[in-house]
């Protein structure tokens, strides 16, 4: 009887709620970057989920020439496929960078790429994110 009544207790309170939280909640991190090059800038955040993604979002800003940012992540030598914002030029709009970016191995994605570039597509800058911070490579 008490084997019983302990078994429709944890039921009841598993069905309303009184679970532990699911690891989602402890596994989920926004991670802000940014960087420059001259006075050229970009800026956002990334969210690594606890599953197989992270998604990106933020904007580059041209202070001369053209600009663009693109994004991939990485896991060991697993890479997800790759993101890029249209040109900013100086003197016009900021120009969005948004996407997911997805490896379907265990830990999914554990680094974030973000370079920036030339209209020539010339690398300026770069710098890596995971969920305890950024770090300029470039």
């Amino acid at each position: 009887m008490r084997k019983a009544l302990m078994v429709m207790s944890v039921a009841v309170m598993t069905a309303i709620g009184f679970a532990a939280p699911a690891q989602a909640a402890v596994n989920d991190v926004d991670m802000p970057f940014g960087m420059a090059y001259g006075n050229s800038t970009t800026a956002g955040t990334i969210h690594f989920t606890d599953g197989y993604t992270a998604t990106v979002s933020g904007a580059v800003h041209a202070a001369s020439g053209y600009r663009r940012v693109c994004a991939y992540g990485a896991n060991g030598d697993a890479r997800s496929g790759l993101i890029c914002s249209p040109y900013a030029q100086a003197g016009g709009a900021d120009q969005p960078l948004s996407g997911s970016l997805r490896i379907a191995v265990p830990g999914g994605v554990q680094r974030v790429y973000i370079t920036m570039y030339d209209g020539s597509n010339a690398r300026l800058a770069e710098e890596f994110c995971t969920r305890n911070g950024c770090t300029r490579v470039v």
